[in-house]
């Protein structure tokens, strides 16, 4: 007889040290029999964590603060009285570590015992077995959508990659909303990312085609522009008896038959393209040949290579080399000429010399566009965030653009999830109370403004 599976240990993690939390995190979740839940910088937001995920034990990182986590620790044990509760300290008194046993605290390890021993206190309670679904606690659905609204999902797109109805999708994202005590996308995505939800990403039962099937030949998705170009590359097709189809409207092409069943590779060509023939990429995941009529200059080349392309070609080489750019893109192959690609990969090459050391990758806002993110996080509209900052309508949204073009994000929830990721969220959202006077707007008092003097 088979030995039964070990139980795998639910854990939450909380430090106010964003390095040693995510760290902590990682470290954890290498091993088979641990998961970490959510992780949080505040011990008071402890609970919240616990009442949504409901974990079967919980890291404090209390450091030379080991009196100050007792309180949290009481209040949260008041609550979850059968939760595991581990406390790592760096130094503590002999009272400290007493009022530590007293406020609930399952087991006190030093920083100085190492991963090793957080291990071994968390595996030595495996009989207890936390109940699950209770009320309050957040589903595995509920998850897919948190984590796909947070990837800058539309309610169709979640539907369709989860094979269920868009209404059930909406009355999924109010019960979210209820459970985090939201009323927005946004406001849920920031909620979770400081809860630490969104960084265990569960992965969501998505319904995609087969991987390819090099067996199987490529085939062609043909858009763009009337002209010469166009019908050469389906004459070409025709002529070596390669599959390929025609799509004026890039709209919905998942949904098609061709789509959902073609085994082989699928490789888009597209001839001197507008914007919404790059819907097509992107809908379908797959990698583009752009067949252009003029060079490109440096940005264009990027724009191109940003939007999916991985092979370019001019108009007027298209005999000659379509067919084999076709095969080498259906491989996964990114090929460009070198000549206009030498100026972006100088541009490139002085990006990284002149990059400080350590600045790594994030991307720097402005204290305005910090500000929109700030406030968005906390779900205020786009009007409230104008009032609260003093300024109009319009230039929030002007600047709320450049902020998803930094940031590679469509909407604001896709906005939350990659700034929380980058660590540019507060670890704390600030409280209406908190906020700084912002000066008044005219007529904000309910009052015309008055003219002249």
């Amino acid at each position: 007889m088979a030995p039964p599976a070990a139980r795998v240990v639910q854990v939450a993690v909380q430090s106010s040290s964003r390095l040693f939390r995510d760290t902590l995190s990682s470290s954890l979740s290498l091993r088979p029999d641990v998961t970490v839940v959510g992780t949080v910088a505040e011990p008071d937001r402890m609970p919240a964590l616990c009442e949504l995920r409901r974990p079967d034990a919980v890291i404090f990182d209390a450091g030379l603060r080991l009196q100050e986590t007792c309180r949290p620790v009481h209040r949260l044990m008041q609550r979850f009285p059968e939760l595991n509760v581990v406390v790592t300290y760096r130094h503590a008194a002999e009272e400290e570590l007493a009022a530590a046993c007293r406020a609930g605290v399952s087991s006190l390890v030093p920083e100085s015992h190492g991963l090793e021993a957080i291990l071994a206190v968390l595996r030595r309670k495996r009989g207890r077995h936390a109940a699950r679904s209770k009320p309050g606690e957040m589903t595995d659905r509920e998850l897919e959508i948190l984590v796909l609204a947070g990837s800058g999902h539309s309610v169709p797109e979640m539907a369709d990659l989860l094979g269920i109805s868009p209404l059930t999708v909406e009355n999924v994202k109010r019960r979210i909303y209820a459970k985090l005590d939201v009323n927005s996308g946004a406001h849920a995505v920031s909620r979770a990312a400081s809860l630490g939800i969104l960084d265990q990403r569960p992965t969501p039962v998505v319904r995609h085609r087969e991987p390819p099937n090099e067996d199987f030949p490529v085939l062609t998705v043909v858009s763009g522009q009337p002209c010469p170009a166009l019908d050469q590359a389906m004459r070409i097709l025709v002529a070596n008896k390669m599959p390929f189809v025609h799509v004026r409207d890039g709209r919905n092409v998942a949904q098609t038959h061709w789509a959902r069943w073609h085994r082989g590779p699928i490789v888009a060509a597209l001839v001197d393209p507008e914007a919404a023939d790059w819907a097509i990429v992107e809908e379908l995941a797959i990698p583009a040949i752009l067949v252009h009529s003029k060079p490109l200059d440096s940005s264009e080349l990027a724009d191109a290579l940003a939007n999916g392309a991985t092979s370019l070609v001019l108009a007027d080489a298209i005999e000659d080399r379509f067919l084999s750019l076709l095969r080498m893109a259906g491989q996964g192959y990114l090929v460009v000429d070198s000549l206009p690609m030498r100026p972006l990969i100088g541009a490139v090459r002085a990006r990284w010399d002149q990059r400080a050391p350590g600045a790594g990758d994030l991307p720097e806002l402005t204290a305005r566009e910090s500000d929109i993110l700030r406030f968005g996080a906390q779900g205020h509209s786009i009007r409230q965030t104008a009032r609260l900052l003093g300024i109009a309508p319009k230039t929030v949204e002007n600047i709320q653009t450049r902020l998803f073009r930094k940031l590679g994000v469509r909407n604001r929830a896709g906005a939350v999830a990659v700034a929380n990721a980058f660590g540019l969220l507060p670890t704390t959202a600030p409280t209406p109370s908190s906020r700084p006077p912002w000066p008044q707007i005219p007529g904000q008092d309910g009052r015309a403004p008055r003219h002249g003097t």
